[in-house]
């Protein structure tokens, strides 16, 4: 009966061993599945963090080839400004350059209607004053062919003659000399016109005087007589 016991002891002891050990298999077995799993979960979490810097750098990639066209598209859009400007430009100057010709070509149609007017007035003033020279030489012919005592005097002659003649008793005398013997007859009939006027008043004064004679009284006459005495006397013609 010991030795029954002992060999299920035995046996009992094997059982538990045997368990143990699959025990420790299964432990063993549980340790390597979560070592792969945890290897997979790494490998795992390597592969997503490889696909997510692939795709951080595919989309940098495109990004940087997104500006590389942007800054393409922006140097072609430049150019294209820059092109255009300068056509703008250019068309500047040439509109400025046909202003300046067309301003060139009035300023030249200008000047040269200015100097045509201006030959033109020459021209007319030439003709005005041929026309007056010509106008002269025909009165100073006219006068040329005038014998010495019909030829014409200028206005200066007849204006000093007038004076001379108008002057205060020398007057009278200048008048008398000239209407006598003066070889020129307008000289001369100036001169008798201007003694014509002296007897004029000459007799209208001596019609007054007669008038006044009989007409004024004896008191008043003396007067009067008196009066004129002291203007002779004032005026050096009487003592």
């Amino acid at each position: 009966m010991a030795d029954y016991d002992n060999v299920e002891v035995k046996e009992a002891e094997e059982k538990a061993k045997a368990a143990e050990a699959a025990a420790e298999e299964a432990r063993k077995e549980a340790e390597r599945i979560a070592k792969k799993a945890k290897e997979e979960a790494e490998a795992k979490k390597k592969a997503e963090e490889a696909e997510k810097e692939a795709a951080a750098k595919e989309a940098a990639a495109k990004a940087e080839e997104e500006k590389k066209e942007a800054d393409k598209r922006v140097q072609e859009a430049k150019a294209a400004a820059e092109a255009e400007a300068q056509k703008a430009e250019e068309a500047k100057k040439q509109a400025e350059a046909k202003k300046a010709e067309e301003d060139a070509a009035k300023a030249q149609a200008a000047a040269a209607a200015a100097a045509a007017a201006a030959q033109k007035q020459q021209e007319a003033a030439a003709a005005k004053e041929a026309k007056r020279k010509e106008k002269k030489a025909k009165i100073q012919a006219l006068k040329d062919q005038c014998p010495a005592q019909y030829k014409p005097l200028g206005t200066s002659v007849y204006f000093w003659v007038g004076i001379f003649c108008w002057l205060p008793f020398i007057g009278i005398l200048v008048t008398l000399i000239l209407s006598i013997f003066p070889k020129n007859k307008n000289l001369k009939c100036f001169a008798r016109s201007k003694l014509a006027y002296y007897i004029i008043i000459f007799i209208a004064c001596l019609i007054i005087t007669l008038v006044a004679g009989y007409v004024i009284p004896e008191d008043s006459k003396i007067e009067i007589g008196n009066a004129l005495l002291k203007i002779m006397r004032s005026v050096g013609l009487a003592v």
